[in-house]
């Protein structure tokens, strides 16, 4: 299945993950549409891909603007919401503004995607959503974070039944070398990255256009739906 002409829309497009993902959908040359919360970045993002695409800067929390962006587009063929939060440190005793972020950007505005997506999509369309291995493998102080890893796969499984034939699935990334986790880890990112690389199957940290492969996949194959793809050098094999 070939992603000419067709509309993809990147929630989360202006960076890591989602800016890989739009360029690869671009190079097939689709239609793409790309959102973000930074103008900013989202013309470097439209620089890196280095073909025609739209830029909307829209936070992925904001239903009346992701309803807004649907109702502009004649018809979307896939839609990949990267969009995530991640807080470090954030224990179930911190304050709860310090925890919703986790839950409302990756789950809220998933929701907000497939409501005003789904009017618009052929038979065969995907919906990708994005999740983390942290909702199998926990962690102390990413019990918020965790849960909405795991709500969104069971949320994908549910809406594969309920939007079909529109396929959902949702893509699990290990550790992927992106601007968003080296803010979490700050100046510990290096190190913390190369000492993961040595305890990894593969050797190596993950990269944006390792996720980006397996979201094309997922867009690109009639046949999967309502499955969790986990892309992570073999992270959830380790003891």
């Amino acid at each position: 299945m070939s992603l000419k002409d067709q509309t993809v829309v990147v929630i989360g497009g202006s960076s890591g993950i989602g800016l890989a993902t739009a360029k690869a959908a671009a190079d097939e040359e689709a239609h793409v549409v790309i959102t973000g919360r930074s103008q900013e970045k989202l013309n470097g993002a439209k620089a890196a891909i280095g073909r025609e695409v739209r830029a909307e800067s829209i936070d992925a929390n904001d239903e009346a603007a992701t309803r807004r962006l649907f109702q502009g587009l004649l018809s979307v063929h896939h839609v990949f919401v990267s969009a995530a939060t991640v807080t470090r440190g954030a224990e179930i005793a911190a304050e709860t503004s310090a925890l919703r972020p986790a839950l409302d950007t990756r789950f809220w505005g998933s929701l907000y995607a497939a409501r005003y997506a789904s009017p618009k999509m052929p038979p065969g369309g995907s919906i990708t959503f994005t999740s983390g291995i942290s909702a199998w493998r926990p962690r102390p102080g990413a019990s918020v974070g965790s849960a909405s890893c795991g709500a969104i796969e069971a949320f994908a499984r549910s809406l594969a039944i309920e939007l079909a034939p529109i396929r959902v699935n949702t893509v699990q990334p290990g550790l992927i070398d992106t601007p968003l986790i080296d803010s979490v880890m700050g100046e510990r990112a290096d190190s913390i990255k190369e000492v993961m690389a040595k305890r990894l199957p593969v050797r190596r940290v993950g990269r944006p256009e390792d996720v980006a492969e397996a979201v094309l996949f997922l867009m690109k194959n009639g046949f999967t739906t309502g499955i969790t793809l986990t892309v992570d050098g073999g992270h959830t094999l380790m003891s």
